[in-house]
């Protein structure tokens, strides 16, 4: 059988380079260059099995029901419309991270004399380790699924293209660039070094595939709204979910945390004038800040959202302090 040669062209010089089968580490003839060739083994492309059947998928979603602060005749007048097994495409990325991470830490000290010194103590930390990255490779709309927990599974031999999946829309040259960023900020951040003054980290990408990891989609009916819930097909934990939250919860967080927090503002008042003003105002801030908390938590109390839902599903401090003025507009107070 004749042996397998590929030409390539040398980076520094332009020259054909002749490479047979299975060389890795060769030398152009033409300017001595030492080169080292590493093939692209393309993506590998693998299926979970489903575990899970329907009726388990449904007694998580049920279970679920009974947990936290949602209404407490959900798991009573809850009733199930709809449950389907889908396939959602992730990609999931080894890399390898090394380099070095230079800096310092500061620590504080007080003399007898009431002195604060501050000390710079240098840092240099060696980065080497392994990380896997992972992301949903199509729109996952609203279910709430973003990245894959789970990377152990039975593998399937099914048809690719006879699975019920969505269509992948991220490419793979950003979900490289993606995981090396990612490869590169947590190796960064293992330094633990506070402040930074020199890095040198680098990514190096080791395995790329695509997993089609099946999900469990719940439909549900409360009230006459629909709500959705997501089960893992392998391991059968809820990954998702929205649901009613109990009006009684609410009604306790409103009126419980504005009794507490105009307790605490109106005793710091006085302190503020009479005692210390430093912890008058800090008071004052607390009261307020549990006011707030307490009210949006009343405002967005109606509905328990848990997953990895994008962040515009989540409400801000600059929100809080909108819903704290909008409360405070209610009762004709003061405004932030």
């Amino acid at each position: 059988m004749p042996e397998l040669s590929v030409g390539l062209t040398c980076p520094t010089c332009g020259g054909t380079i002749s490479v047979g089968e299975g060389e890795k580490n060769i030398k152009c003839q033409y300017c001595d260059s030492a080169l080292h060739i590493d093939g692209d083994e393309g993506v590998m492309i693998a299926a979970f099995k489903n575990k899970v059947t329907k009726e388990q998928s449904i007694d998580t979603v049920k279970k679920w029901w009974k947990k936290g602060l949602k209404s407490r005749d959900l798991k009573a007048h809850g009733k199930i419309v709809e449950c389907y097994s889908i396939y959602l495409p992730f990609w999931k990325i080894k890399a390898r991270t090394a380099g070095w991470v230079c800096g310092y830490e500061e620590r504080h000290r007080t003399d007898s004399n009431g002195h604060v010194h501050t000390e710079r103590i240098p840092m240099e930390q060696m980065v080497l380790r392994d990380t896997i990255y992972s992301n949903i490779a199509c729109d996952p709309g609203d279910l709430g699924i973003h990245r894959l927990h789970n990377f152990h599974g039975e593998l399937t031999l099914e048809d690719f293209t006879m699975l019920p999946t969505y269509e992948a829309v991220t490419s793979r040259d950003d979900a490289l660039s993606a995981a090396r960023t990612y490869a590169i900020d947590s190796g960064i951040a293992s330094a633990g070094v506070p402040h930074i003054t020199f890095q040198k980290v680098s990514a190096i990408i080791q395995d790329i595939s695509m997993i089609y990891y099946p999900i469990w989609i719940v439909q549900y009916e409360y009230n006459d709204r629909i709500y959705l819930a997501t089960v893992d097909g392998v391991t059968n934990s809820l990954l998702s979910g929205r649901a009613p939250g109990d009006a009684l919860f609410q009604s306790l967080a409103v009126t419980g945390g504005a009794a507490a927090g105009g307790l605490v503002a109106s005793l710091s008042i006085p302190l503020a004038w009479y005692s210390s003003p430093e912890l008058g105002i800090i008071g004052l801030i607390f009261g307020v800040a549990i006011t707030a908390i307490a009210y949006h938590f009343f405002r967005n109390g109606s509905e328990i959202i848990e997953g990895d839902f994008k962040p515009n599903n989540k409400k801000s401090t600059s929100d809080i302090i909108n819903d704290l003025n909008e409360l405070s507009g209610l009762m004709g107070g003061m405004r932030i």
